[in-house]
């Protein structure tokens, strides 16, 4: 019955840890395929089909990792260990970072849709 509780306790904030790793791949390919396109010649629907897709990348991670700096705190508050903390810090910037460009990239789809 212990393993099953431990396994339980676990399981969670391993799921929650890589889809945070994979979103923010994603992320970064979708950036890539971007710039790259931009390079490339790429059409406009393309490009701003790339930038959709990090939209909602982008939102789905920093969900993801608000919910990991709630899960992190929790950890932290039964444990009290400090690795918790950095975790919690970890997840954060994810959020920060998913946040930001995803502001960007929506001005950035704005200003290529103009007035259609």
């Amino acid at each position: 019955m212990a393993f099953s509780e431990n396994f339980k306790d676990k399981l969670l904030p391993i799921l929650i840890s890589r889809i945070s790793i994979f979103l923010f791949l994603m992320c970064l390919l979708s950036l890539f395929l971007y710039a790259a396109g931009t390079v490339q010649g790429f059409i406009d629907t393309t490009q701003i089909s790339l930038l959709s897709l990090y939209v909602v990348l982008g939102i789905l991670l920093a969900l993801t990792s608000i919910s990991g700096v709630v899960i992190s705190l929790i950890r932290f508050k039964k444990s009290r260990k400090i690795r918790y903390l950095f975790r919690t810090g970890g997840y954060m910037l994810l959020m920060i970072f998913g946040s930001a460009t995803i502001l960007a990239i929506m001005f950035i789809i704005t200003l290529a849709s103009g007035n259609r």
